[in-house]
């Protein structure tokens, strides 16, 4: 006898060679007594993930339909009440071809100053603004985050007949108490955007469950084999690291942090903030690099983590196919080994599936 959870083989169970029950038929004085129930207290973090996960040959199969087509976008929005429903949406459609996906996260902003003066934080260390980034995710709590799917070819994925995305409230965050550090300038640009932190506080998710459930479901075995786009992906990484490890503080050195990335999330990681170095007339934030590039947003509105994930998917592509055009290949430039050093020369990317060094981030962690 085998369990099985949506198709995959959990652990084999021998049968009992003597199953003694509740069986008609067998005198009450023979049964076993029915052991009281337990009772299941909230756990604040679950178990932590394993920082040294190795995924291989996880069955993600090419789609075999022919691609749905929709006139209308969706933003589905997660709570409490419906994470088990759409991470189970989420992982059919990974295991059916939409390998390609980005994602986005909302936090109450930048709560620690930093100790590099501003004009000189372009020239700071991997450890110092490290640092930095890590004093900021450790005192502030999550509040959204935005996944997008997409298969190698750029297509949308269809469910409920719309395309669809995903935004992830989360209950952690509490406005209304002062232990909660929070950046004020950055809660009331939130509020403006339409992020109910009440409802958020009512209905929303708590990040321990998050990473229970992303475990118990089978996603945290799909996650490394997916190609991730991003936008300035430091405090991103930073927030998920912090989820899915379980703890409340990061890593306390730049090398721990690294091996947490790529044990959660693999080598495919591309970062367009650092792509646009290699393609001209791109500068500035997500919003202007998509104008400059004629994509429009399609659903949502700016800063919020639905919306942001799927246009920063969307310029990815749209990136991706520009280059493959113009017979770009810009895989030829040489890294170093060491993530402790300040990186000049990195593993570039290529077309959608070369594996790319992470060690870029380091270059990249600061705020928005």
């Amino acid at each position: 006898m085998m369990i099985v959870q949506r198709g995959i083989p959990l652990f084999p169970i021998s049968p009992a060679p003597q199953f003694q029950g509740g069986v008609v038929g067998i005198p009450p004085h023979h049964r076993r007594p029915t052991p009281p129930i337990a009772v299941l207290h909230h756990r604040p973090y679950p178990p932590p993930l394993s920082p040294v996960i190795r995924v291989v040959r996880v069955p993600i199969r090419p789609p075999q339909e022919p691609v749905k087509i929709s006139d209308r976008v969706e933003v589905r929005k997660v709570c409490r009440y419906n994470l088990k429903a759409e991470l189970a949406v989420i992982q059919t459609l990974i295991r059916t071809g939409f390998r390609v996906a980005s994602f986005d996260t909302e936090f109450p902003g930048t709560v620690v100053p930093s100790k590099v003066p501003r004009h000189l934080i372009s020239q700071a260390g991997p450890a110092d603004v490290y640092e930095m980034m890590k004093a900021n995710v450790d005192k502030t709590h999550i509040i959204q985050l935005g996944l997008s799917l997409c298969d190698p070819c750029g297509n949308l994925p269809v469910y409920d007949g719309a395309y669809c995305c995903w935004e992830f409230n989360f209950s952690d965050f509490d406005v209304e108490c002062d232990d909660h550090m929070r950046n004020s300038d950055s809660i009331d640009l939130l509020e403006r955007q339409g992020i109910d932190f009440s409802e958020n506080r009512a209905t929303g998710i708590c990040s321990a469950d998050f990473a229970e459930e992303i475990v118990r479901s089978g996603l945290a075995q799909l996650l490394p084999c997916l190609t991730w786009a991003t936008f300035q992906c430091a405090y991103d990484f930073g927030y998920l690291v912090k989820v899915f490890s379980g703890k409340k503080e990061l890593p306390e050195d730049v090398n721990g942090f690294m091996s947490h990335v790529k044990a959660y999330f693999g080598h495919k990681v591309y970062d367009i903030k650092y792509m646009m170095r290699y393609c001209d007339g791109l500068f500035g934030g997500l919003d202007r690099v998509a104008e400059t590039l004629g994509v429009c947003r399609v659903a949502g509105s700016s800063h919020q983590a639905g919306s942001d994930s799927l246009l920063t998917l969307q310029t990815f592509i749209k990136i991706l196919n520009m280059e493959k055009s113009k017979g770009k290949e810009l895989s030829e430039c040489s890294y170093c080994s060491s993530p402790m050093s300040f990186i000049a020369n990195l593993a570039c990317w290529t077309y959608l599936i070369t594996s790319l060094s992470m060690l870029w981030i380091l270059m990249l962690l600061k705020p928005k």
